[in-house]
């Protein structure tokens, strides 16, 4: 179904990997830091994906991995806000 994840060049599968691993980490774990601490993770999110970049190459399904999770995660957010009770406007 995904196979022709695994016939696109390198650099774009990762590119694919870092744009779905910045989506994840900005919607799932990410905080307000400081502009610098902020540059170092996304620059440690970069270099590990080069990592996810081989297991990808090795025909590990990583970005569907990821796309699921991404999946995952709008499927929660939107659960907690159906969810929420209503709040009754007491005067």
């Amino acid at each position: 179904m995904f196979d022709w994840i695994n016939e696109l060049p390198g650099y774009i599968r990762y590119l694919i990997i870092l744009v779905l691993a910045g989506i994840i980490y900005q919607t799932a774990f990410a905080r307000r830091l400081p502009l610098l601490k902020t540059i170092a993770v996304y620059i440690a999110l970069a270099v590990g994906c080069w990592l996810l970049l081989i297991f990808q190459i090795m025909r590990f399904p990583i970005i569907e991995a990821m796309l699921i999770t991404i999946v995952l995660i709008i499927v929660t957010r939107l659960r907690l806000m159906v969810g929420k009770p209503k709040q009754s406007k007491q005067d």
